[in-house]
């Protein structure tokens, strides 16, 4: 703490002994190293005007540090939170497990392996006429535009886009 202080008056000293050295310098006739010497004082003076020590600094680029870990805390324990959220969501949306074991017996779970295999085998078929299906409700879904509204469409787009340039 005494450092700052301690420059300031160190540096009020070197001004003093610029002024003193001009004076002494003026006395004996020596005017050029008098100019020196005054024109030394002269800019101290000035830059002790302009720069203060700022004792404050190294608190600031603390505070600066600290804001920069509680943000990096923040987002760690957002992100914690939200992982634990997201969490409880998806067992909250999966379906109930089902014990096959108790439900159908273990002479059941063959047969249930042979059905899967049967409609993996249909899947490809079942799964073109679901796209062909889709298909069609999205085509009935979109809108219809005249040819010549398409025309005035594309010619709006064309100067526009020549308009851009």
């Amino acid at each position: 703490m005494a450092q700052p202080g301690n420059s300031l008056f160190r540096r009020i000293r070197n001004v003093k002994s610029s002024l003193d050295n001009a004076e002494q310098s003026f006395l004996d006739n020596k005017d050029i190293r008098g100019e020196l010497d005054l024109m030394l004082a002269e800019a101290e003076l000035k830059n002790l005007r302009k720069k203060k020590d700022v004792p404050w600094s190294w608190n600031r680029q603390l505070l600066a540090g600290c804001i920069a870990v509680l943000l990096v805390l923040a987002g760690v324990g957002g992100w914690y939170f939200a992982r634990g959220h997201y969490k409880q969501r998806a067992r909250a949306a999966a379906p109930p497990v089902v014990d096959t074991a108790n439900v159908a017996g273990a002479t059941a779970l063959p047969e249930a392996a042979k059905q899967q295999e049967s409609k993996a085998v249909a899947t490809p078929e079942q799964a073109k006429d679901a796209v062909t299906e889709h298909s069609k409700e999205q085509n009935q879904s979109q809108v219809s535009i005249s040819k010549a509204d398409m025309r005035k469409l594309v010619q709006s787009a064309r100067v526009e886009l020549s308009n851009s340039k």
